[in-house]
């Protein structure tokens, strides 16, 4: 079978996205949420700019999530002083923001490997690895 990449992304891709954002619809997350959660679970009191670096989203976009996440308790914002007097927000997880994120990596975990049964381990390291230099190759590594 031959078919274009373009085809097999988008397909692989919608697979994916349909199960996790229906898995975290369940646990009252939304789209960009787990993704922050995640972050936050490996490294608490980043700043809202480093988070939407990480994330890859618009700084705008993080302000949004952030409000968001906030009023559900999900996470506090710190602000600190900056060197020349400017002022930013570190980001920390509340406890209920902890056990969303739990939940949260318990999908993605259970998706992985749900989306490579009956991949061996090296065949499973190449699928990465490939669509590692694809995104290189297209400049968004």
């Amino acid at each position: 079978m031959n078919i274009p990449l373009h085809v097999a992304l988008i397909a692989a891709s919608a697979a994916h996205r349909k199960r996790s954002f229906g898995e975290f619809a369940r646990l009252g997350l939304t789209e960009g949420q787990p993704k922050v959660l995640a972050h936050l679970l490996g490294e608490e009191g980043l700043s809202q700019k480093e988070l939407a670096c990480r994330c890859g989203v618009e700084p705008a976009t993080m302000t949004v999530l952030l409000r968001r996440m906030g009023e559900r308790r999900l996470i506090r914002k710190e602000q600190v002083r900056l060197p020349g007097g400017k002022r930013a927000f570190q980001v920390y997880l509340t406890p209920r923001g902890r056990e969303a994120g739990q939940q949260a990596m318990e999908v993605i975990h259970r998706l992985e490997e749900e989306s490579f049964r009956g991949f061996s381990r090296e065949e499973r390291e190449q699928l990465l690895s490939l669509l590692e230099r694809v995104t290189g190759n297209l400049g968004e590594a």
